[in-house]
C-alpha cells in the first residue's frame, strides 16, 4: 500500500513537471517571436525620430536624474562625471547621499565645490527620512548638480527624497554605481514623444555588465567581457532577460517591472501613488504594479515600455557569496510584491494585468524556483526509493538542457546582430560557452539564493538589503588608455 502511494505521488509529480516545462517552452517560443518584432519595430522608429532631431527640439520634456548613494566612495566620482556628461538640453542631476558612513559625501563636496543652500521653501509631498542639507556647486559648469544629504532610509526612501526635490516632468531613477551612455536620455525620451493615444508612465532600457571594462572620465572607453566566469554568465543572463523577456512584454503592453537601476517615470504619476514603497526590497517591481493599478483605476490609457538598447552599465557580483545575497534580496522583493498585490490575481477589474500578467508572475517568476527546488528534492527521494527510470530521466534532462542552450543562443545572436557591443568572434564564442555552462555552474546558485530568500519570508527571518561588495571601475589615465586601445 505504501509503495502504491509512492508510485502515485511519483507519477503526479512527473506529469506536473512535464506540464510546467511545456508551458515554459511555449512561452519562450512566443517570447522569441514577440521580442524580434519589438526590436525591429524599435529600429524602424529610431530611423524616423533620430537622436539629432531630439537634441535640437525645444518642446521635449525636462528630466531629473536621481541617483541614491550609500557608501559608494569607490565609484561615486566616476559615476557623477558620467551623469554630468549626458547629452540632453534640459536635465538636472540629484545625488542623494543616504546616510553614508564612508567619505562619499566629502568626495562630492571636494570634487564639485559644493555649498549648502536654503531649501525650506521646497514642498515634500512624499514622506521621507530627515533631510539634513542640500548642496549645490559654486562652479557654473556643475549648475545642474544637486546633492541631498539625508539620514539613512534605504534606496526607496532616497529615491523619494529626490522625487520631492525634482522640478521636472520626468524623473529617471538610477544607481550611483551605474555608468549611463551619453545619449541615453535622448533615446529614453523617444517613446514619450512618439505616443499620442496612450500615456507613457514608465520607460526602461537594457542594462549591461561592465566588470573589467575601462572607464575614462565617466564614459565606457573600452567594453570588455568580464574575466571571471560568474559575471560573464550574468552577461548572457541579462541579454536573455531583456531581449526575450522585457522586450516581449513591451510588445503586448505587459511590462510590470522597470529596473530600479535605470527607469524613467512620469513624476506626477509617481507622486500620485506616493512614491516608492520603503517597506519592500523589490521597490521597482512594486512601483510598476502600483502605477499600473492606479492607471487602471482612473481609467486613463497607458503604457510601460522597454527599449532594447543597452543604455546603462553596472558592476555585477563577482563572487558566489555576493551573487547569492543579491538573488536572495530579489526573491524577497518578489515575494513581498506578489503578496502586497494579491488582489490582482485573476481580477477582471484590472483587465489583462489581472487575468494574464500578474498570474504569469505568480506561476512562472515566483513559482519557478519553488518548482525547481521540489524537483531536486523529488529526484533525490525517488532515487533512494529506486523509482527513477534513468534512461528516460537522462533523455529528459538532455532535452531540457539543449532547449535552454537554444534559447540562450538565439538571444545572443539577436543581440550581436542588432548591437555592436560584443561583435568579435572570440567574444561570441565566450558568450556561447558561458551560456552552455550556465545550467551546471550558475543556475544552481541562483536557485539556492532564491529559495533562501523565500525561506526567510516564510519563516519570518529578518534580513535587510545585504552588503554588495564591489571592486570599483577600472579607470586609467589618458596615455594608458590609448595604449590599451
Amino acid at each position: 500500500m505504501e509503495i502504491d502511494l509512492y508510485y502515485y505521488i511519483y507519477w503526479i509529480l512527473n506529469y506536473f513537471f512535464l506540464f510546467y516545462g511545456l508551458c515554459l517552452i511555449v512561452l519562450y517560443f512566443f517570447a522569441i517571436i514577440l521580442s524580434t518584432r519589438s526590436v525591429n519595430r524599435n529600429k524602424r522608429k529610431a530611423r524616423f525620430l533620430q537622436v539629432n532631431d531630439i537634441v535640437s527640439a525645444t518642446d521635449i520634456p525636462s528630466i531629473t536624474l536621481i541617483a541614491p548613494a550609500f557608501n559608494e566612495s569607490k565609484t561615486i566620482v566616476e559615476n557623477v562625471k558620467s551623469l554630468l556628461a549626458l547629452q540632453y538640453p534640459y536635465y538636472e542631476l540629484i545625488i542623494v547621499n543616504d546616510g553614508s558612513t564612508d567619505n562619499t559625501l566629502q568626495l562630492l563636496i571636494d570634487k564639485y565645490d559644493l555649498e549648502p543652500f536654503d531649501s525650506t521653501f521646497i514642498t515634500q509631498p512624499i514622506p521621507t527620512s530627515t533631510v539634513n542639507k542640500i548642496y549645490r556647486s559654486r562652479k557654473l559648469q556643475y549648475k545642474q548638480l544637486t546633492v541631498i544629504d539625508k539620514n539613512n532610509g534605504g534606496k526607496s526612501d532616497a529615491n523619494n527624497a529626490g522625487i520631492n526635490f525634482a522640478a521636472t516632468e520626468l524623473v529617471l531613477c538610477t544607481d550611483a554605481d551605474c555608468i549611463i551612455e551619453q545619449d541615453a536620455l535622448l533615446k529614453m525620451v523617444r517613446p514619450y514623444l512618439e505616443e499620442f493615444n496612450q500615456e507613457i508612465i514608465a520607460c526602461g532600457a537594457a542594462i549591461g555588465i561592465i566588470n573589467d571594462s575601462i572607464i575614462k572620465n565617466g564614459v565606457v572607453e573600452k567594453l570588455r567581457l568580464p574575466e571571471r566566469l560568474i559575471p560573464m554568465i550574468q552577461v548572457v543572463e541579462y541579454i536573455r532577460a531583456f531581449l526575450l523577456g522585457r522586450m516581449a512584454w513591451s510588445e503586448i503592453n505587459g511590462v510590470m517591472l522597470v529596473s530600479g537601476a535605470f527607469g524613467l517615470y512620469a513624476r506626477n504619476r509617481v507622486i500620485e501613488v506616493n512614491g516608492f514603497n520603503i517597506h519592500t526590497v523589490g521597490e521597482d517591481l512594486e512601483l510598476g504594479i502600483r502605477l499600473r493599478k492606479h492607471m487602471e483605476e482612473i481609467k486613463v490609457p497607458y503604457k510601460m515600455v522597454y527599449l532594447p538598447e543597452t543604455l546603462c552599465w553596472t558592476e555585477a557580483p563577482n563572487s558566489i557569496d555576493v551573487l547569492i545575497k543579491q538573488r536572495d534580496r530579489w526573491a524577497r522583493g518578489l515575494w513581498e510584491t506578489m503578496r502586497l498585490h494579491k488582489d490582482l490575481f485573476f481580477n477582471r477589474k484590472y483587465r489583462d494585468m489581472g487575468l494574464f500578467y500578474y498570474p504569469y508572475w505568480m506561476f512562472f517568476e515566483l513559482g519557478a524556483p519553488i518548482v525547481e527546488f521540489v524537483g531536486i528534492l523529488s529526484l533525490i527521494i525517488f532515487t533512494i526509493l529506486g523509482l527513477i527510470n534513468w534512461h528516460f530521466a537522462i533523455l529528459l534532462f538532455t532535452s531540457v538542457y539543449l532547449l535552454g542552450c537554444i534559447f540562450s543562443t538565439i538571444s545572443i545572436f539577436i543581440y550581436v546582430k542588432n548591437f555592436k557591443h560584443y561583435n568579435t568572434g572570440k567574444e561570441v564564442v565566450e558568450l556561447l560557452l558561458a551560456a552552455y555552462l550556465e545550467p551546471f555552474i550558475y543556475h544552481p546558485i541562483l536557485v539556492l539564493g532564491q529559495v533562501q530568500g523565500y525561506y526567510k519570508k516564510i519563516f519570518g527571518v529578518k534580513s535587510g538589503w545585504g552588503n554588495m561588495d564591489r571592486k570599483g571601475f577600472k579607470t586609467l589615465p589618458k596615455e594608458k588608455t590609448e595604449e590599451i586601445l
